[in-house]
């Protein structure tokens, strides 16, 4: 497949200027205003018809991290097309589709996914993709995980599952949402706790009471989510 006219030109504007504009963000409007995205050693990619990647890869991200963090889905199309490993990971051990869901970048998000990013990987400390989009509180990237059979109940090393995470956020719209989708209310930390208990210990707030409310009169239809093999990174 051909690149499309002005892609290269892009790359090499990209990683030779102190500050870059492209052509159009994800959402198909001109950015307002110019954004800094790379180091001068990320910059050293040189202009040649297939980028050095090796050459403009920092210390701190690689540069398929940087673009999907940024969420600009023109260079993240241009550079996924030579060859890019789409699951390399950075220094802390992390893919560049963590960086998309940290920055809350639905289409990017989507379209690594589509891509063969891969679902089921998870950090160091255990925490699937599932985890962040909780962390983050999006509910797009929560629905579009779990089409991709992400395991809901799937626990940290420390016992924590993503329920626990929407309950100690205090967000109940995300509570709910994890509960119709089939969140397990019974499952416990290595503390010893289910997120009714965490919830009971966090204090009394008008969302702490709804959330108590929520977990203890739900009565939603469980869906069977099934369970795949995570890859730990």
């Amino acid at each position: 497949m051909g690149m499309d006219v002005g892609s290269f030109e892009d790359i090499t504007e990209l990683f030779s200027s102190e500050d870059y504009v492209s052509g159009e963000t994800e959402d198909g409007n001109s950015p307002k205003s110019r954004r800094k995205l790379f180091t001068n050693e990320e910059k050293a990619l040189l202009n040649k018809r297939v980028p050095d990647l090796e050459a403009a890869t920092s210390s701190k991200w690689l540069p398929l991290h940087t673009i999907a963090a940024s969420g600009d889905f023109y260079l993240l199309d241009s550079l996924l097309k030579h060859n890019v490993d789409i699951n390399g990971l950075d220094k802390d051990g992390l893919p560049a589709i963590h960086k998309a869901i940290l920055s809350k970048k639905a289409a990017i998000i989507n379209y690594l996914l589509r891509n063969s990013a891969n679902p089921f990987i998870q950090d160091k400390d255990g925490a699937t993709l599932m985890h962040y989009a909780v962390q983050t509180a999006c509910i797009q990237t929560i629905k579009t995980l779990l089409l991709y059979n992400v395991d809901i109940n799937r626990p940290d090393e420390y016992g924590w599952t993503p329920l626990h995470l929407a309950v100690q956020t205090q967000r109940t719209d995300i509570v709910k949402l994890l509960l119709i989708k089939g969140a397990d209310r019974t499952l416990k930390t290595q503390d010893g706790l289910t997120p009714l208990e965490l919830c009971l210990r966090l204090g009394h707030h008008v969302r702490t009471y709804e959330i108590i409310k929520l977990l203890k009169s739900f009565r939603g239809q469980k869906q069977h989510i099934p369970v795949q093999h995570e890859e730990r990174v």
